[in-house]
């Protein structure tokens, strides 16, 4: 039997490659290029992109395991809490597609940038 990924593992881990991203963007401001920094916008953008999938995908399962009665809470109606908060993601889902798009500018402009 095949181990299931977890899939909080795999957003901290992409959390963590975005701490290091940081860290190199500034550690080695002096060697970095423009068209390396192009680059680098246009893969945040890529990554910025899927972040609505996931959240409407998390809203989804969310609701699902709540369908399946698989969801509990001390205090509160579960049926409630799962709707506002699936309806909560999904707000999050469409705020994450307007960065993306927002990105497409400077994106564009570092790609037609180049360095000396």
């Amino acid at each position: 039997m095949v181990a299931k990924t977890d899939p909080a593992k795999l957003v901290r881990q992409a959390r963590d490659l975005i701490e290091e991203f940081n860290r190199v963007v500034l550690d080695d401001e002096r060697d970095l290029s423009v068209p390396a920094l192009s680059e680098a916008t246009q893969a945040l953008k890529s990554l910025v992109e899927r972040l609505p999938q996931a959240f409407e995908q998390t809203a989804d399962v969310l609701e699902l395991l709540a369908k399946n009665d698989k969801v509990t809470m001390e205090q509160g109606d579960v049926k409630s809490e799962v709707a506002t908060t699936a309806a909560e993601l999904r707000v999050v889902a469409a705020d994450s597609e307007q960065l993306g798009k927002s990105l497409a500018n400077p994106a564009s402009a570092l790609f037609l940038m180049g360095g000396r």
